[in-house]
């Protein structure tokens, strides 16, 4: 075979030089492992006068090069360069002259499984729930010197430790990375994970274990007393809340009580867990009730339900009503004896007017003026506490 070359010279003439097809020869490259010093390769046999107008062209992972041949102390070779040599992969590669191809070929650039530089390793997910559904994953991706993944079946031990438990498992690479699926523990705690190949370690990465679905609890109270003086604080408490392993939920999870009067009044209070209880306040009714109360994880699990009965503080209302139209609720005393807190509502009724007074030294007072409200005998109700009673005044 001979190669035609055609040329243009300054003067515009057209030549053309004929190159036999024996008359270059490379030595063959054959493969080898990744350096970063580039690749010589030299000629077998050439021919001085027409090397110049011969090509290598070199394709790679990172594209295509052309590389001219230089002639040094009568020695022709072709010098592949480092950004080509230390990236692992397929070259092929052809020797050309003009639109002829003298020879071609390929070799593997392997990577460098003696000069080892790191082992990634990357762990998801990094927090998981303490049952035999949930599991996270562990990846390990070693690489050479020249940061080349490794080849496959090449072997990483891959550990984890979890309360004292140390597990290594051998796993071999597949497409540049090494994998391992690890179920979650039935107990809470920190699974701390690592691979190793040769003499070189990996970072250390941590998955956070939490329990699972709180099962049913239970709640109850904790008062000085069950009198509805409203003024008492009342403690709701759950027992320690934990999942169906035995694991104590994670400190902060909501508990929100639900609580209804048998007024058909409702509210609610919250309490974060700790240690698994939660404890929540709530100030005690100013009227005789029962409440009827139940803890509520939301979208887990409930509590069965807590009756809470509260006593009235008084028997009875003690009124007069002086002549100068003065109106007195009072003394009104709890349980011990004791003047009820200031600011107890009175409600009065009468004449289908409704007045709201508050304590004050356990008294509550109202004068009427007969500007206002005519001069007559009435009816008047009397509210609170929890009591009602019905007294008669006569205005003047």
């Amino acid at each position: 075979m001979t190669a035609i070359i055609y040329s243009c010279s300054e003067k515009q003439k057209i030549g053309k030089t004929a190159i036999a097809a024996d008359a270059f020869k490379i030595v063959t490259p054959i493969d080898q492992v990744v350096t970063k010093n580039g690749i010589e390769i030299k000629f077998q046999s050439f021919d001085k006068k027409d090397f110049e107008l011969l090509e290598f062209v070199v394709s790679g992972t990172y594209g295509t090069t052309v590389i001219k041949p230089q002639l040094d102390q009568d020695q022709l070779a072709i010098h592949i360069p480092e950004v080509i040599s230390q990236h692992a992969g397929i070259i092929e590669w052809k020797l050309i002259a003009g639109e002829t191809t003298l020879e071609r070929g390929s070799f593997k650039l392997l990577p460098n499984i003696k000069q080892l530089k790191t082992v990634e390793n990357y762990v998801g997910p990094r927090s998981i729930i303490s049952n035999e559904r949930d599991y996270t994953m562990l990846v390990s991706i070693p690489a050479d010197s020249l940061d080349n993944m490794l080849p496959d079946q090449t072997v990483v031990q891959m550990s984890k430790q979890f309360k004292g438990d140390i597990t290594t498992t051998t796993k071999k690479i597949q497409s540049g990375f090494a994998w391992q699926r690890i179920p979650a523990p039935l107990t809470t705690g920190r699974l701390i994970t690592g691979s190793t190949l040769q003499q070189i370690s990996s970072k250390e990465l941590v998955v956070d274990i939490f329990p699972d679905i709180a099962v049913p609890f239970k709640i109850t109270k904790s008062s000085n007393h069950n009198y509805a003086d409203g003024n008492e604080i009342i403690i709701l408490q759950t027992d320690q809340i934990k999942d169906s392993h035995g694991n104590i939920m994670t400190d902060g999870t909501l508990v929100t009580f639900f609580i209804k009067d048998d007024h058909d009044n409702s509210w609610q209070t919250t309490a974060n867990t700790v240690n698994g209880y939660a404890f929540a306040k709530a100030l005690h009714p100013q009227a005789p009730s029962t409440w009827t109360v139940k803890g509520v994880i939301n979208g887990m699990v409930e509590s069965p339900e807590l009756n809470i009965t509260f006593k009235s503080i008084i028997d009875k209302i003690p009124f007069s009503f002086s002549e100068n139209k003065t109106v007195t609720i009072g003394p009104l005393t709890s349980y011990l004896g004791q003047l009820v807190p200031d600011g107890i509502p009175v409600q009065l009724k009468i004449d289908g007017s409704e007045i709201i007074l508050k304590t004050h030294n356990g008294i509550a007072t109202y004068t009427f003026d007969t500007k206002i409200i005519e001069p007559n005998t009435y009816d008047i109700q009397i509210k609170t506490l929890g009591l009602t009673t019905t007294k008669f005044i006569e205005l003047k």
